[in-house]
């Protein structure tokens, strides 16, 4: 469900409506309750638990508002040439569970690549960051109390029910690190649903809510957290932007005179300036997609050899999924990853292709620009070295 955004929450009418101004759940049509399924099955979180180094609180139980103790399902292991650590124990998390703890995995998509794809689709829709963590609970106790999040949540549902009482925010759009702070939840809910298998629900940053599986049947549902981009950042981009100029390198007046109010006067022009220009925040997202790292891409054996093989059949992929392209001059300028290049403007059909998100055979990449595959793996080649490109079986 790579298209999530775009099918499930309305597209543009979403991102005008409703982010980060109201809550809102798109429920799932008749007949497609199962939607979301492929995203994470039962088995495939088994497997995670199973097979990875899970060290809390990235995997961690809540019940009532408090995390559990580690000591309470975990067994201390010590290694010779690795860390000790807290592994967990299936039957003493499982006791957990059946007490009404809920279990919480944290950055998924780090772990399971249908949800590393639903992330890198989302970040390239939503131009931010996007983590998601998992949550499955089995009873009707809440795992974490009424509470509110710093950032917008997309919650996807993705088997059984979950009961949600929404409360609205106290404080407007309130930040991480804040000058002030609201403890006290709201005592009356807005809203209270049942979130179904194939449901969405968005909740906007500040809005106060707890929920909790319903009675009977196990949940499991994924958070999609996006990252912020507020004044506060915007004008932390700027400020770094500003030291081009001189009076913003230069000490400041350590006296209020005349040198004082001219200096005042010289920054709040430059800063009115920046500050009016009608491009001022379409450039601040292009400097941050040009920036934003990447997902996956260890690419062995390939990345260790000096070229890609001219094998048309070899699948290619871009991992960072901001990428920009942009034409300068007579040249194409692919950023990504806080790197840049100047290419030809031919192999603009090719990497309009790769950042799209698609993965594709280097033989349809190659005839999409008019070059020989030996071309495009010399090119890809340079882009896999980097870094920014994952060679194998993504689609």
């Amino acid at each position: 469900m790579s298209d999530l955004i775009v099918k499930v929450l309305g597209g543009d009418e979403f991102l005008a409506q409703d982010l980060g101004r109201a809550h809102r759940v798109f429920s799932a049509p008749a007949g497609e309750q199962n939607r979301f399924a492929d995203l994470l099955t039962w088995p495939a979180l088994n497997e995670i638990l199973n097979t990875h180094r899970l060290e809390p609180p990235r995997l961690r139980l809540a019940l009532g508002g408090e995390t559990i103790r580690v000591e309470e399902y975990c067994e201390q292991r010590t290694y010779r040439r690795m860390q000790p650590w807290h592994a967990p124990q299936p039957h003493l998390l499982s006791a957990q569970l059946r007490k009404g703890a809920t279990l919480v995995l944290d950055a998924i998509e780090e772990m399971h690549p249908p949800i590393r794809d639903l992330v890198s689709a989302l970040e390239r829709q939503l131009r931010t960051g996007v983590q998601v963590n998992a949550y499955a609970s089995w009873t009707a106790k809440e795992g974490f109390g009424v509470h509110w999040d710093d950032h917008d949540v997309i919650v996807i549902q993705i088997s059984g029910a979950k009961r949600w009482r929404v409360y609205g925010p106290t404080r407007p759009a309130p930040l991480y690190r804040d000058v002030d702070f609201d403890d006290a939840p709201p005592t009356t809910p807005i809203d209270e649903f049942t979130l179904r298998a194939g449901d969405v629900l968005h909740v906007p940053r500040g809005w106060w809510h707890a929920a909790a599986a319903s009675t009977g049947q196990p949940s499991l549902h994924l958070t999609c957290g996006l990252t912020t981009h507020t004044g506060v950042d915007l004008l932390a981009w700027l400020i770094d932007e500003l030291r081009a100029h001189e009076i913003i390198r230069t000490d400041i007046p350590r006296t209020a005179d005349h040198a004082d109010a001219m200096w005042r006067n010289d920054i709040a022009e430059l800063l009115a300036e920046r500050l009016g220009d009608p491009s001022l925040i379409e450039k601040y997202l292009t400097a941050r997609d040009s920036a934003y790292g990447v997902h996956g891409g260890f690419s062995l054996p390939h990345a260790v050899h000096e070229t890609l093989p001219a094998d048309p059949d070899l699948r290619v992929a871009l991992t960072a999924p901001r990428a920009v392209m942009r034409r300068s001059g007579e040249n194409l300028v692919l950023e990504a990853a806080g790197q840049r290049w100047s290419l030809a403007c031919r192999a603009e059909p090719l990497l309009e292709i790769l950042v799209s998100g698609r993965s594709e055979v280097l033989g349809v990449l190659a005839q999409a620009s008019d070059i020989t595959t030996a071309q495009a793996a010399d090119l890809l080649s340079q882009f896999l070295h980097a870094g920014i490109l994952s060679v194998g079986e993504r689609r």
